[in-house]
């Protein structure tokens, strides 16, 4: 055990909350704190009052939108008249992530059983069903109880293929055509690797024509070390507010904990870049974590995830040289100086984010042509891209 929250109901409806490592848990020699910046390891007792009652590392634990659903279908409750902590208590073991939650010294419930990854048809059919009338349809086991720190509203559920563990994500009765979001991702993920940028192994599943799943490899799970614990840069930063924050923001926290600072941030920057670039402007701190890597013994950026291009939204979260939209090539090595990365290596990031997304989009093609023809928003989208590819490439008479 790690530790233990205790908590008591204040009179004007705030929570006052207390934080302290077991003893036994800061002995141990492979101890690490939850949250280096803000529950650093010791004995001290940490104090919290708020509305929620937790730390910014324990609310990375709670259900997400559809998490919530699942909870309330499955235990008959009413989510909204619970406070987060009684729903980190049904919750049991987050997932992903290695924190779980009990109200004893007892080993949490909740453990998930995945689904074999052959079954995404039949989910599929049994979370449009869910969508539309939570009540008609009974629940199979292996849909995540309510423990997704995988953040958003779209359907998902945790899948095996052999020893190899996966969340799936569904199509949404909401989303505009049910292959659009799922081929949307996975294009926004390819252009992540095509740009040098770590991403979990991903792929499409298109059980029946008309209907694709995404499925992106668990990066929380190690060969030898079980579940890894991570945590967003919500939790990290200490922050719900987040509109115009800079990307710098998370690069000084990167600066403090990781342990290979140089690489990280390298990442996060490039990162940053392809967001703009393929108008991934759903670019909020729990997109963004780090991950406890136990062969390091320290923190480090986790893999790109959630790099969806985005239909709908017209402005980013986080700011780059203070802007939030029509952000220029300028801005982004503006926003290197504030990384710290001189101006040869922000030019040399931005160029490499460029080279990656212009690859990946001549190697989708086919498929996003296919899109633009279908939907309007996705032909706005794909000129919004290859507009912003234009504008943030190397000046002429320099090469990238």
């Amino acid at each position: 055990m790690a530790g233990r929250l205790l908590y008591e109901h204040q009179a004007d409806g705030t929570i006052h909350s207390y934080f302290r490592y077991e003893s036994s848990w800061v002995g141990d020699p492979d101890a690490f704190p939850l949250d280096p910046v803000n529950l650093p390891l010791g004995s001290e007792v940490f104090r919290l009052r708020s509305r929620s009652g937790l730390w910014g590392v324990l609310e990375d634990a709670l259900p997400d939108a559809w998490g919530r659903r699942l909870l309330q279908a499955r235990h008959g409750i009413d989510v909204s008249r619970r406070n987060n902590i009684d729903l980190l208590l049904l919750t049991g073991w987050a997932e992903p992530g290695a924190t779980g939650f009990s109200g004893t010294t007892a080993m949490p419930a909740g453990l998930v059983r995945p689904m074999d990854l052959d079954m995404t048809d039949q989910a599929i059919s049994a979370a449009e069903t869910f969508e539309q009338n939570a009540d008609a349809v009974s629940l199979p086991d292996f849909f995540i109880s309510g423990g997704s720190s995988a953040g958003g509203a779209r359907p998902k559920v945790l899948a095996r293929s052999g020893t190899v563990l996966y969340l799936v994500k569904f199509p949404s009765i909401n989303d505009p055509s049910p292959h659009l979001m799922g081929l949307l991702e996975s294009f926004g993920l390819a252009c992540a690797r095509r740009a040098g940028i770590p991403v979990p192994e991903f792929f499409t599943i298109e059980p029946r024509p008309g209907r694709v799943a995404l499925a992106v490899r668990r990066f929380d799970i190690g060969k030898r070390n079980g579940r890894h614990h991570f945590l967003s840069f919500q939790s990290l930063v200490g922050t719900e507010e987040q509109l115009g924050l800079p990307y710098a923001r998370m690069a000084g926290i990167l600066r403090q904990v990781s342990a290979d600072p140089e690489t990280d941030i390298g990442n996060l920057f490039k990162q940053m870049v392809v967001n703009i670039l393929i108008c991934n402007r759903d670019d909020h701190l729990k997109n963004f974590s780090m991950i406890f890597d136990p062969g390091l013994a320290g923190y480090r950026l986790t893999p790109a995830y959630d790099m969806v291009p985005n239909l709908w939204q017209m402005q980013h979260v986080l700011s780059v040289n203070s802007r939030t939209r029509d952000i220029t090539r300028k801005d982004l090595l503006a926003e290197g100086s504030r990384f710290a990365l001189s101006t040869r290596r922000s030019r040399r990031l931005v160029d490499a984010a460029v080279r990656g997304v212009r690859t990946a989009l001549a190697d989708h093609r086919r498929i996003l042509d296919q899109l633009a023809a279908e939907n309007r928003l996705c032909a706005r989208l794909l000129d919004n891209i290859r507009r912003n590819l234009a504008a943030m490439a190397p000046p002429a008479g320099r090469t990238a």
